[in-house]
């Protein structure tokens, strides 16, 4: 059975938080509840006049507070103490829940715990504007986790969307830790993309908060949706094959060149860009010997499913190999091979062209991983010498 309100994706179960009185117990009963009782065994602002021992001293600590208020209304301690008390057993009455926050929110607003009140009470009440907005202001102001917790677990809840694409104004900050949690609220980075997509043009969201939700969305297979976000934070439409001339330095958790860490002194493939004249910049291999991690360099393809043709071109000298190097090119998902390069060997430093046709079926999903890695696998446990170059790569529709 799925819970009111969430909106629904087929293949993805919600996945845990229940809505209204759940959620409030979370942010709000929990947290308000022990804070409120650090701070009275502390003896921390606001100064409770005693701190009550069991549910039984409510009524007398409201009655200490009301006194004091008596004699001075403007006492934001006092009505602070009094908005808390509104969570425990014993209550408020008969001067009631909502005129004590009503006071204690325009005396003591901007303080943390009732703010938690606040946003406890209006996620119990499903009241989705005012939860919102308590639990942005908590992000903001205070740095709170579990508001931006809570948050993310709210994404997926059709009732609370508009509130939150009204939260996103210019100058705001609350998103980025909010996509931040969307792993622990157990929800997909993919339900999140169209608070993204409203985000981007605003500027509230960063290049290293982009990487992060981009190598989510990879993570999960959606690659349409990590690619969308790619094209917008390097500023628009990008070739099939990315950085093709290696005239860039290569960016993590995109759609550019990847390459695997490892140390200089144990790797067995360096891996440089180094500038050779009018060519420019071009891919460097450096073979030491030593065995070699594969892949040694990839990148992940966005393809529809179709007819392409790759082309480059590449140098080798001083190559020591028994059947060479190839570019393969795999289904994202499951490896499976759609074709590989002829085998590349030693060229005595005279650069060659290389192609080959590939067709993308449908069951790969749109995503294909171009890589290079030796013929076979033997020559990557015993290792390579030698220097491959690799420029000029192109990928077009045939």
């Amino acid at each position: 059975m799925t819970a009111p309100g969430v909106a629904q994706t087929g293949w993805l179960p919600w996945a845990g938080l229940v809505l209204g009185a759940g959620l409030a117990l979370f942010l709000g009963w929990t947290s308000v509840q022990r804070n409120f009782e650090a701070a009275c065994d502390r003896q921390e602002w606001p100064e409770f006049s005693s701190c009550p021992d069991g549910d039984a001293a409510v009524p007398v600590q409201v009655s200490r507070l009301r006194a004091r208020i008596a004699a001075n209304p403007g006492d934001s301690a006092a009505w602070l103490a009094l908005a808390l008390l509104t969570t425990r057993p014993g209550g408020v009455a008969p001067l009631g829940d909502a005129a004590v926050l009503a006071t204690a929110s325009r005396l003591a607003g901007g303080e943390r715990l009732l703010q938690r009140v606040l946003a406890s009470r209006a996620l119990e009440r499903q009241q989705w504007p005012e939860a919102v907005g308590w639990l942005v202001k908590l992000v903001q102001d205070h740095g709170d986790a579990d508001a931006a917790r809570v948050l993310a677990a709210l994404v997926p809840v059709t009732e609370a969307g508009e509130a939150l694409r009204a939260a996103l104004v210019p100058g705001t900050t609350w998103l980025e830790p909010v996509l931040g949690q969307l792993a622990a609220a157990k929800v997909p980075a993919v339900l999140a993309m169209p608070l993204v997509a409203q985000a981007l043009p605003l500027k509230l969201v960063s290049p290293q908060a982009g990487q992060a939700l981009m190598r989510s969305l990879k993570a999960s297979g959606q690659w349409l949706e990590a690619h969308a976000l790619w094209t917008v934070l390097v500023g628009g439409p990008v070739p099939l094959i990315y950085n093709g001339d290696f005239e860039q330095g290569f960016i993590r958790d995109g759609f550019d060149w990847e390459l695997r860490d490892a140390p200089p002194s144990t790797a067995g493939a360096g891996v440089e860009q180094p500038t050779l004249g009018a060519m420019g910049r071009v891919l460097q291999v450096e073979f030491t010997g030593r065995a070699v991690a594969l892949p040694i360099v990839r990148q992940s393809l966005v393809l529809l499913d179709g007819d392409y043709r790759f082309t480059g071109k590449y140098m080798a000298q001083r190559m020591r190999t028994e059947q060479g190097l190839v570019w393969t090119f795999t289904c994202a998902r499951g490896g499976r091979e759609l074709a590989r390069t002829p085998p590349l060997l030693d060229t005595q430093g005279q650069w060659r062209p290389l192609s080959v046709a590939l067709n993308v079926p449908a069951d790969c999903s749109g995503a294909v991983t171009l890589q290079l890695q030796t013929q076979v696998g033997f020559e990557a446990l015993s290792g390579l010498r030698g220097q491959m170059r690799f420029d000029a790569f192109r990928m077009t529709v045939r």
